[in-house]
């Protein structure tokens, strides 16, 4: 994925420094990329020569990773003239995605990508839109839905110590079956099928992501917060509120609140999220009632918690020191972030 954002942004900065054999400028850029990153292949680059839109075409393109490749039979990245710091990229109906030496071929309808950039910040990403609907793998569902939307945004002064870039995103995953997330390498643990998550999330990087070649290795993740992000797993409900972020030693500090109307629910959902330990999942069968009464901690920052629902727990999870906090009970170590 990282090679494809790169590649799609070395379009737009090229192409928009000139249209007069920005094509083939843009071929060429991208062309030496690909020979120069050993986890990128493509049989050909060559500009698209289409009077109603200035780009490249990519045939047999390769992403390698150790973890999950994907290789298509080819690929477009293109700027309009109205637009041209945004960069489109058009996909096939369907690519090859290789996991543990096993092809697949994954489908999808209506696919959707580009990528906007912020020329005085470095050329990085600064709208980031993925779209596709009725996503399958090797003919079996996968998802219903996948929209994604990411903004580079304002860092602020509340963000964590380490922050040097945010990220406000809205997601909406719908009907993603655990099955077929199995099937690529991906765990969802305990929680049963299908999954959506459907919300906004504030994301915060040590880095901005840049298309230089000084990126490597990537910004990572140290802090999120959402002021409500529902989730589904089979039958079970649930709504996160709450902020977290990375402390000294790589562990988690903050807190969250888990609303659901379903107590079983909570706990199972909680704990799938490696939001609770396994011994924390016995404390709260034995008194949920009572923790779902502590306070929360209003000198952590983050969002405004609502007061539960007519019907509904919510349960304060405080993330201290190294350790999860459940009704003012550490009952064990937090988890890394």
């Amino acid at each position: 994925m990282r090679g494809t954002i790169i590649a799609v942004g070395l379009v737009a900065a090229v192409l928009a420094g000139g249209w007069l054999g920005a094509e083939t400028m843009a071929a060429r850029h991208v062309a030496a990329l690909i020979r120069d990153d050993p986890g990128l292949e493509a049989a050909s680059v060559a500009p698209l020569r289409d009077p109603r839109q200035i780009g490249i075409r990519l045939s047999e393109p390769q992403l390698r990773d150790p973890a999950l490749s994907v290789a298509m039979p080819w690929a477009r990245l293109s700027l309009s003239p109205l637009s041209p710091l945004t960069a489109r990229l058009d996909l096939p109906d369907a690519v090859r995605v290789i996991q543990a030496g096993q092809a697949m071929d994954l489908a999808w309808q209506d696919p959707r990508a580009s990528v906007a950039l912020a020329p005085l910040n470095r050329m990085a990403p600064d709208a980031l839109d993925l779209q596709a609907r009725a996503v399958t793998l090797d003919g079996l569902p996968l998802a219903q839905g996948l929209s994604l939307r990411a903004d580079l945004g304002a860092l602020g002064s509340d963000a964590p110590r380490p922050a040097r870039a945010a990220y406000d995103i809205a997601i909406a995953l719908e009907g993603v079956q655990t099955q077929a997330l199995a099937m690529l390498g991906l765990d969802a643990g305990p929680l049963p099928g299908p999954i959506s998550v459907r919300g906004p999330l504030r994301v915060w990087l040590d880095a901005t992501p840049s298309l230089g070649a000084d990126a490597a290795p990537g910004p990572q993740v140290v802090g999120w917060q959402t002021a409500g992000l529902d989730m589904q797993a089979g039958d079970i409900g649930l709504r996160l509120v709450g902020r977290l972020s990375r402390d000294a030693q790589g562990r988690a500090e903050g807190q969250v609140a888990l609303y659901s109307p379903d107590a079983d629910a909570m706990i199972g959902l909680a704990a799938g999220l490696g939001l609770i330990p396994p011994q924390g999942r016995l404390l709260l069968r034995a008194g949920l009632a009572q923790l779902a009464q502590a306070p929360l901690d209003a000198t952590l920052p983050g969002p405004a918690f609502p007061e539960p629902a007519p019907g509904e727990l919510r349960l304060p999870v405080i993330m201290r020191d190294g350790q999860l906090i459940l009704g003012g009970l550490p009952v064990g170590p937090a988890p890394a972030i």
